[in-house]
């Protein structure tokens, strides 16, 4: 049998125009250092301005406040049976 090329499944070729979330993205984050960026900072910063939608605010303080709830010692022990059940698995 000949093989049909329009039927044949291929992934299209971008022609141009608006770039890809991921070709964004990486636009975007080239030569920003992400471990000194704060995420309470500016978490902090979305909450007290007042230019910002009143949505955007109240996630914003919901955000730090799920923050400031969260146990730090139960991630580190969370993280130690983490290792030990890999260390189990191999």
């Amino acid at each position: 049998m000949v093989e049909d090329p329009v039927a044949t499944p291929r992934k299209p070729k971008r022609t141009g125009g608006r770039p890809s979330r991921a070709e964004a993205s990486a636009k975007a984050l080239r030569g920003l250092d992400l471990t000194a960026i704060d995420p309470v900072a500016i978490l902090r910063e979305i909450a007290a301005d007042r230019s910002m939608p009143g949505s955007t605010r109240v996630m914003a303080c919901k955000a730090l406040l799920d923050v400031r709830d969260q146990d730090p010692a139960g991630d580190t022990r969370i993280n130690a049976r983490a290792a030990a059940m890999m260390r189990r698995a191999n």
